[in-house]
């Protein structure tokens, strides 16, 4: 019900207010839900970030080692240290030497 002004009587206002203040709740909910949800994806994505770069830098050390192996494994005198140590090889006119 109106009254003389057109306005709603105060039982009528109470209940418009209870509705709008149902609505900014569910509103309010609602925006917390996404904000959280938000900051959690970021949580996450910092955490994968992390694992990553911990992981980018183990292949970096990794592929440095393979490098240096590389490297080892093209040097002849290398090449030759090792077929002499671990193949017993000999160049020809050398005795063995068994240990």
């Amino acid at each position: 019900m109106a009254n003389v002004n057109g306005k709603p009587k105060g039982s009528a206002k109470r209940k418009v207010n209870r509705k709008l203040d149902k609505v900014r709740l569910a509103l309010f909910i609602l925006f917390a839900i996404v904000v959280v949800q938000q900051v959690y994806t970021i949580y996450s994505l910092h955490q994968e970030k992390h694992q990553l770069e911990q992981q980018l830098q183990e292949l970096n050390k990794e592929n440095e080692d393979l490098s240096e192996q590389k490297k080892l494994l093209e040097d002849d005198k290398h090449i030759e240290g090792v077929a002499r140590e671990e193949l017993g090889l000999v160049k020809p006119g050398e005795v063995p030497y068994v240990r």
